[in-house]
């Protein structure tokens, strides 16, 4: 499987160039940059450099309080798509691993119910409004998918449409009531989900899995914000990388009514992609909390 890098059109670091030549570059001609004095007093700072539009590299440095010198340490080099769409959400969390400035967040989306983890990119401004904001409910998130492949639609006639869709809207008023503490609608999101359940492994004994499913949002490990995701297509935006002229594909994914915004490199893709249909793909998430 390819690093998430390729699927900003970095598909040959290491071979035709080093990583730590990309760092030079952002730090020596970043495109953004914020920098922040921590209250342990460490500075930390982000350096963002454009390589595609909405598409960056982003190195994340840190210089430590009490050094006799000015060390500079970098910290991360990771990539970011910067998603348009803004996700509502609630319960959102964020933690910070082994003391160190790699934070992720823990949410649920607001409508659907649906939660995921993700790695934040704005640490910076996320650490400097904790005292200004005491709560935070709304994201951007986008996957940079690490392998991918086109597949067909679920053919449906307007009945059951029309039938899904109105599904899907008690489902989120149930979601809603159960939320403000409804313990009936607690126990008939839990009843449903038992049936469902039940229905789908008797499908599968006579039908294909993607024949069923025609959505899907599921973590593959616990640890690295990483998610098998099935969505159906409903833009296709073409990005070309300034430093590589590698082009990638900038997919804009329902998936199960919440939008997403997915981008791999064209060359690891399996399949010619078009608005309706599905793509199927791991990806790995990351994203902003909106701080107001």
């Amino acid at each position: 499987m390819e690093s998430p890098i390729t699927a900003v059109g970095f598909s040959k670091a290491d071979s035709d160039y080093k990583i730590e030549e990309i760092v030079g570059e952002i730090l020596d001609n970043p495109t953004k940059q914020i920098a922040s004095r921590m209250a342990n007093n460490d500075i930390l700072a982000e350096y963002s450099k454009q390589f595609a539009e909405d598409t960056y590299m982003m190195v994340r440095i840190v210089v430590k309080a009490g050094q006799k010198d000015t060390k500079i340490q970098v910290e991360q080099c990771e990539p970011y798509v910067e998603s348009h769409h803004i996700v509502q959400v609630e319960d959102l969390m964020v933690e910070c691993i082994d003391d160190e400035y790699t934070y992720y967040a823990v949410c649920e989306e607001k409508e659907t119910g649906m939660q995921f983890i993700f790695w934040l990119q704005n640490v910076v401004e996320y650490t400097e409004s904790l005292e200004k904001q005491k709560g935070f409910n709304a994201i951007k998130i986008a996957g940079l998918a690490m392998e991918g492949t086109i597949i067909l639609p679920i053919e449906k006639d307007e009945e059951e449409t029309v039938f899904e869709k109105e599904e899907r809207e008690k489902l989120k008023v149930m979601i809603q009531k159960a939320r403000e503490g409804d313990e009936e609608a607690k126990e008939q999101l839990e009843q449903e989900e038992r049936e469902l359940d039940e229905q789908l492994k008797e499908r599968m004994m006579e039908e294909d899995f993607l024949s069923i499913m025609s959505g899907y949002f599921v973590p593959t490990t616990l640890v690295d914000a990483t998610y098998a995701v099935l969505g159906e297509i409903t833009d296709i935006k073409i990005r070309i990388n300034t430093k590589t002229s590698e082009e990638m594909y900038l997919f804009i994914l329902n998936v199960n009514d919440m939008p997403l915004e997915v981008m791999i490199n064209k060359s690891i893709l399996v399949g010619e992609p078009s608005v309706g249909m599905r793509f199927m793909g791991t990806c790995w998430l990351q994203g902003s909390i909106i701080v107001k």
